[in-house]
């Protein structure tokens, strides 16, 4: 190849890869971006409704007024909607929103560790691991939930959609719901469907 010909081949692409490279920037975690401005949730979004469920779930009287913190474990999120919602995740910040905040009077129960704890108690009651005394998982006295609907309505560029996210606290006993509460709202867009 002649030397001119990979000169402009080499100045091509530099201009393509500058061409390629974008802007990042940090940005206030519920300021909404243009790539979030459509019908579907956004970081506020998610916030507002993990604050709210936590707020709402700490003056329950079975948690104010309990002798002892209730242990509470998660049990998945049903999406409903015709978004892909990681319905889970809402229960993570939940929990961490009343980790920090609510002083102790309620204790989360990791599931998703169990078989970990499971091995690990095998092992110091094999005496392969030390052990303060006998630990055996505690059980669940409530668990958490949730279920994602939505309603979405098309008309040429323009969408509408309402979006209802519910949580509930039910009694792992007798299956008793003790807590609901919900966050709804509609949201309007008239980007194509595509931008949503």
């Amino acid at each position: 190849m002649p030397r001119r010909t990979g000169v402009v081949l080499a100045v091509l692409a530099a201009g393509l890869l500058a061409g390629c490279a974008g802007e990042t920037k940090r940005m206030d975690l519920d300021q909404t971006s243009k790539v979030e401005q459509g019908t579907g949730l956004t970081s506020q979004d998610f916030r507002s409704v993990a604050q709210r469920m936590a707020r709402s779930l700490i003056v329950l009287p079975q948690i104010q007024n309990a002798s002892a913190p209730p242990k509470v474990a998660f049990v998945n999120v049903v999406n409903n909607s015709d978004d892909y919602v990681e319905g889970n995740a809402f229960l993570r910040k939940i929990r961490t929103e009343l980790i920090k905040n609510a002083q102790g009077r309620v204790l989360f129960l990791d599931r998703d560790i169990i078989s970990s704890v499971d091995s690990e108690n095998r092992d110091k009651t094999r005496g392969k691991r030390t052990a303060s005394g006998e630990q055996i998982p505690l059980g669940a006295d409530f668990f958490l939930t949730g279920t994602i609907d939505s309603i979405e309505r098309v008309a040429g560029k323009g969408s509408t959609r309402y979006l209802r996210l519910s949580f509930r606290l039910t009694d792992a006993g007798n299956s008793t719901v003790v807590w609901e509460d919900e966050y709804e709202f509609k949201k309007m867009s008239t980007s194509p469907y595509i931008y949503r």
